[in-house]
């Protein structure tokens, strides 16, 4: 798990359901970004599921609902978005977030979190949501 911005990470299914374990980081809302629902759940914690496909471009509707959750879920606390791998969709979508409430531009902010992180957005993925932007 990665924090990529105040009460904001970014990781993996594996650490999704490691948090049933343990919580360091006190994380109150998971957001699920894949097809694969986390089994293992922390009691006390929110868990949202929008599949999306990695190799597809993303509608509207979808990435406005992932993108309110975000905000709606960080005001009260601190946040996990996830994928598979952490890798592909959920830093872009964390991008996507630092791009909407105006912290960075959705390029910088994968740059920043590419120093902290190693991924590998979709390209497919990645177009579509800045033509949402």
């Amino acid at each position: 798990m990665t924090k990529v911005w105040e009460r904001l990470y970014i990781g993996s299914l594996r650490d999704a359901e490691a948090l049933a374990g343990a919580n360091p980081n006190c994380v109150t809302t998971v957001i699920t970004l894949c097809d694969q629902k986390v089994t293992r759940r922390a009691q006390g914690t929110n868990y949202l599921r929008f599949p999306v496909d990695d190799d597809r471009p993303i509608d509207a509707g979808q990435f406005d609902a992932i993108i309110d959750a975000i905000g709606e879920n960080i005001r009260w606390g601190t946040v996990l978005v996830h994928c598979i791998g952490g890798s592909s969709r959920s830093p872009i979508m964390a991008a996507a977030w630092m791009h909407v409430v105006g912290y960075r531009n959705i390029e910088d902010a994968l740059i920043e979190i590419g120093k902290r992180r190693s991924i590998e957005p979709s390209p497919s993925l990645l177009k579509s949501i800045k033509e949402l932007l």
